[in-house]
């Protein structure tokens, strides 16, 4: 009976590391995106007083949301670039070489999820008078969300 005992006791411990497997598996997780979209876009135009003559800025406000319903999106991992398209002048003014460079803005802080935050980037106008501008905003370039920007004055 003894012998009996031990052959089936270590029967059991030999073919244990075979069943732990089935027996404790956990489904593997499928890691979720966070799904990141554009809300609103405006813009502000501000006149700072200066000495010799005052200075122009166009600040624009961007939108950021996190549409997913569960997942938070990390900090530093939504860059918005923002890119001048088209300048026109009025009528009276004559054009000048103002090119300002392609803006970039990092968000670095997370978006919880069914959240939003709000990037501004700003930029100097020329002192000629401005018909309109046209701006490029994307996010996560190259392969990310596009809007198209139209600001008249």
């Amino acid at each position: 009976m003894r012998k009996k005992g031990i052959y089936n006791l270590s029967l059991l411990i030999l073919l244990f590391p075979f069943f732990t497997g089935m027996a404790f598996s956990q489904t593997v997780s499928k890691e979720e995106k966070p799904q990141i979209a554009f809300g609103d876009i405006t813009y502000k135009i501000r006149e700072i007083e200066s000495a010799p003559s005052p200075l122009k800025t166009l600040e624009v406000y961007i939108e950021v949301l996190n549409r997913s319903r569960s997942v938070t999106a990390s900090s530093n991992s939504i860059k918005v670039v923002m890119v001048q398209k088209e300048m026109r002048y009025a009528m009276d003014a004559k054009p000048s070489e103002f090119s300002p460079p392609p803006q970039e803005a990092l968000l670095n802080i997370p978006i919880p999820p069914l959240e939003g935050r709000v990037l501004i980037i700003g930029f100097p106008l020329p002192g000629e008078k401005l018909e309109s501008i046209t701006l490029e905003v994307q996010m996560n370039p190259p392969e990310g969300e596009k809007k198209i920007l139209s600001v008249s004055f």
